[in-house]
């Protein structure tokens, strides 16, 4: 490969993950924003007690989730990307293995829920949650023929689309108080617009064709093939749901309530980078085929980004969690505030350890990823029955960072051994330097309004960058840019 083509391969990429990324992430932002007050508003109105019933039965319902689907979904979108002549084959045998996963996991999921011991209320909840599984059996397949093709503006329209119809419904059960069971059975009729969105942006770009073949004697092998990705997932679930599944065997419904508000809270702070994590799966997992070197250089890159954005906010949030907590859910809420300042730390931890995972299944090291997430949620569910009896939500939320943080370092010392990476270290140091000074400004200024806070942590944490020269020559190119399209997109 000439110098040349090796220069214009590096911006086709370069331009491909960019727009991927600005599609996913203003999406994103169109989500979130509407995610966030609406979530808001949920906490509020369901109260304590409502809001823990809720998380209980997503977090139980989330728990098994995976056994409905298997992983296969992810095996499959990798494959269509690579392999661009099998989509139609594996897209129709995806629909059908997932139709009937979907099935067996409604009637057993739901017999689980009262085995466990849950009240009716909790198990009708259940059984309505689980029903999701059956449109997602028609929606999943063409998201991932959608995100294998590249065109990651229909998958994030599709999820804008879902929370649209989710906040609107939604909303109007909250004015009604219908309570927590028609909350969740607005997620029902919230997933109608997004199959039929969905299924014309198929037909459109004729992602798929007829006839409808299934192939029953292959999903042994999709089954088979999804399995690391499978368990990466249930690792995962358990990891964001075995907390709240205990809490609730221990505590009442308030207790529940109180540590969903504020996990909820940290975790709205991840959607910038799983915009980038997202759209980089597909287009590096080709490029990695032939130019290994490539996908070296983005996730040092990416690490960079994710020290830059993440260390902050974990420190900016630990010092004004008391006037946010009570500004967002008010007074009711209070015992939230601790919670919130220790599980707050998990937003970088979990920002690598999800790249990591991504990256791993860019480098087809999926199997070390099922492996670190195993670890971890076993981890997980044994330190949260040790801990939560005895220290009740404080505990769930150190168990939660604990985790996250041996998995975090487990994927380093993978990638370490497998792509051949630069030393971060010292960056890294630069960043909690800047950071820490930047929270010190900030809790000084702690009798300003909440908002003046934060203004004052985001000027002094610019100047910190700039001062300690935390971006490259090249990462104020990109941003300038960045900021030049911007500037064209609004004129």
């Amino acid at each position: 490969m000439t110098s040349a083509t090796a220069n214009e391969q590096s911006h086709s990429l370069k331009r491909t993950v960019a727009r991927n990324t600005l599609f996913i992430t203003l999406g994103s932002l169109a989500l979130k924003a509407i995610n966030f007050l609406y979530n808001v508003a949920v906490v509020r109105v369901l109260g304590d007690a409502g809001f823990g019933q809720y998380s209980t039965v997503t977090a139980f319902v989330g728990l098994f989730a995976i056994f409905a689907e298997l992983g296969v979904s992810q095996y499959v979108m990798r494959e269509m990307a690579q392999r661009p002549e099998k989509t139609n084959h594996l897209f129709w045998n995806l629909w059908a293995l997932r139709l009937t996963l979907a099935i067996i996991g409604v009637i057993g999921i739901t017999a689980g829920a009262a085995l466990y011991g849950f009240t009716p209320e909790l198990v009708l909840g259940v059984f309505l949650y689980t029903l999701t599984f059956i449109y997602s059996a028609f929606l999943a397949p063409m998201d991932s023929a959608l995100v294998a093709a590249e065109r990651m503006e229909y998958p994030t329209l599709i999820a804008v689309i879902g929370q649209i119809g989710s906040a609107v419904l939604g909303t109007i059960v909250l004015i009604n108080g219908w309570g927590f069971l028609a909350l969740i059975g607005v997620g029902l009729l919230a997933m109608i617009p997004q199959i039929v969105f969905a299924a014309w942006a198929i037909r459109r770009h004729k992602l798929v064709s007829r006839p409808i073949v299934v192939t029953p004697k292959i999903w042994s092998q999709l089954i088979r093939a999804g399995l690391p990705f499978g368990m990466i997932t249930l690792s995962l679930t358990i990891a964001f749901g075995i907390d709240t599944v205990i809490l609730a065997r221990f505590y009442p419904p308030e207790e529940v309530g109180w540590y969903n508000a504020a996990y909820r809270l940290s975790t709205s702070l991840l959607f910038l980078f799983t915009a980038f994590s997202t759209a980089i799966v597909p287009t590096l997992s080709k490029v990695f085929v032939t130019e290994p070197g490539t996908v070296e250089r983005w996730y040092y890159r990416s690490t960079k980004i994710i020290l830059l954005i993440s260390v902050p906010m974990a420190v900016g949030g630990m010092v004004v969690a008391d006037p946010l907590i009570h500004l967002l859910y008010g007074e009711q809420y209070s015992p939230s505030v601790p919670v919130l300042r220790i599980i707050i730390w998990d937003v970088p931890l979990l920002m690598f350890a999800g790249f990591g995972g991504n990256i791993t299944t860019i480098i087809s090291q999926e199997r070390a990823a099922a492996r670190i997430y195993f670890i971890g949620a076993v981890a997980n569910v044994v330190l949260n029955l040790l801990l939560i009896p005895r220290f009740g939500i404080l505990g769930a939320a150190a168990v939660t960072v604990v985790t996250d943080l041996v998995a975090a370092g487990q994927f380093h010392f993978l990638l370490r051994r497998k792509l051949n990476l630069p030393d971060v270290k010292p960056f890294a140091f630069r960043v909690v330097t800047a950071s820490a000074l930047m929270g010190a400004a900030v809790f000084l200024a702690s009798q300003q309004h909440l908002f003046v806070q934060i203004l004052i942590g985001g000027i002094i944490y610019a100047i910190l960058v700039v001062a300690f020269r935390l971006l490259d020559a090249e990462e104020w190119t990109l941003i300038g840019r960045a900021l030049s399209k911007f500037k064209l997109a609004s004129s």
